[in-house]
């Protein structure tokens, strides 16, 4: 699913971006809520949005292929369990499968979880199964396009690496679009490829994650955090004049830095 938002009037400013087809696209932003709400259609606009080829004239049909996973999982008490929060979820969404029960099931297999979770109570799962929960519920109206918000913020470093692997499943074997909104300039880094930063109510940049991200002065110009592993290799050049290509993983700086010294 590929969307196009041209001229899109927001405040004062005309959008234009890109959200990539097939892709992990990450979005950097001061305002999680109104880039949301723009991907959504919740706000009114003039301008074009263009979904696959075709400007849309019903955002309804749009709106209906998009899902969110937002920080926190639910925790309304009327959800008893597991089961009973993904049922709301195809309830609420209007999903009429053949089956419910496989349906709930499937949903569980693709992010790897097991069946016996379905008993168990919201509050007594972990940081790492809740967050796949909310990855299996978002998945039940098999949205074209999966919007994650903050997704590694509750995460240890080896969640972290499951959580990515499963999202590029769901983007390369289901071919879905995926888009990571962030705080934390190194998650965007490492994880995506497309890369949109939305500050001050503009879209300042849009283009290649890697090539926007090593361009160290341009960060700093616009007061955009860098990723510490391109500080490293910055650093290591202005204060050492140690010249190495730029990496995302640090066993391959490493590697580096021994071939010069």
């Amino acid at each position: 699913m590929e969307i196009i938002f041209k001229n899109y009037k927001y405040k004062d400013n005309n959008l234009n971006f890109t959200i990539k087809e097939n892709e992990i696209n990450g979005i950097i932003t001061d305002n999680v809520e109104e880039i949301v709400d723009i991907l959504k259609i919740k706000l009114k606009y003039t301008g074009k949005i263009i979904v696959d080829g075709e400007t849309i004239d019903n955002p309804i049909k749009y709106k209906n292929k998009i899902n969110i996973v937002s920080k926190e999982i639910e925790n309304d008490i009327h959800f008893q369990n597991v089961y009973d929060l993904l049922e709301n979820e195809i309830l609420k969404r209007k999903i009429s499968p053949k089956n419910l029960e496989k349906k709930v099931e499937d949903s569980l297999k693709i992010v790897g979880l097991k069946e016996e979770i379905l008993d168990r109570n919201i509050y007594t799962l972990s940081n790492y199964e809740k967050k796949f929960i909310q990855v299996a519920k978002a998945l039940l109206c098999n949205p074209e396009l999966l919007i994650l918000i903050e997704p590694f913020k509750v995460l240890d470093r080896d969640n972290t690496k499951k959580l990515i692997r499963l999202l590029e499943k769901i983007n390369e074997h289901y071919h879905r679009t995926i888009i990571i909104i962030d705080s934390n300039i190194n998650n965007i880094y490492k994880y995506t490829k497309h890369l949109i930063i939305f500050l001050n109510d503009k879209i300042l940049k849009e283009g290649n994650t890697f090539d926007i991200l090593t361009n160290v002065n341009y960060l700093k110009k616009n007061k955009i955090d860098i990723p510490s592993i391109i500080e490293i290799t910055y650093l290591a050049y202005k204060n050492k004049k140690i010249k190495i290509d730029y990496h995302k993983d640090i066993r391959d700086i490493i590697k580096d830095i021994y071939k010069h010294v």
